[in-house]
């Protein structure tokens, strides 16, 4: 009976050292696989970078949006020019005729020249404004088109991050065979030929 109850401990004792061998063997090879398998996503880890300042120069659309802007802008300028004129021509008329005016006179051009400085500053508030929110707006629909572009180009071509730089950013080291630039603004030009031809 001990002799049956020796044989069964070594047994039960073998097939447990058995367990725990296949149970370190398994943890071993899974924490080898993840290792591979973290190796191997860091080895397809692509990064890339494009010049953004090239592209403002280059890409059709952005440099329609720029000319765009500047055009509203200088219209803008002429628009408060006109009244400022309005204004100096105005103030010029009431100093050459100022002795000869009567006092109804003197009023009426002094509620002419306030009510042109007032259009003054009102319409510059409102073209400033009107400018900045159309801006924003006009760069964001740019910032999107550049973006919405890099979702297919990094798909395709297997980058997991792109990154613009600029003349003014500091940058400690940048590799030109990760430079983009001419292929994003290209990919840019043509896609945006053919949203005009649609």
């Amino acid at each position: 009976m001990k002799a049956g109850l020796l044989i069964l401990n070594v047994i039960l004792l073998g097939a447990v050292g058995y367990l725990y061998y296949e149970h370190y063997n398994y943890i071993n090879q899974d924490t080898y696989k993840q290792a591979n398998d973290k190796a191997a996503v860091l080895n397809s880890f692509k990064i890339a970078y494009f010049e953004l300042d090239s592209l403002e120069n280059n890409y059709e659309y952005y440099k329609e949006v720029k000319q765009y802007l500047t055009q509203k802008d200088q219209d803008n300028a002429q628009q408060l020019n006109k009244i400022k004129n309005n204004y100096l021509n105005k103030a010029k008329e009431y100093q050459q005729k100022g002795s000869q005016l009567s006092q109804n006179e003197q009023s009426d051009y002094e509620q002419q020249l306030m009510k042109l400085q007032e259009d003054y500053q009102q319409t510059g508030q409102t073209l400033s404004n009107d400018m900045n929110a159309e801006t924003a707006e006009k760069l964001q629909m740019v910032k999107k088109k550049i973006q919405d572009y890099l979702k297919g180009y990094c798909s395709a071509k297997g980058f997991a991050y792109v990154f613009a730089t600029s003349e003014s950013d500091f940058i400690y080291y940048k590799d030109t065979v990760r430079n983009i630039t001419p292929d994003i603004i290209q990919g840019l030009n043509e896609a945006y030929k053919k949203e005009k031809t649609k």
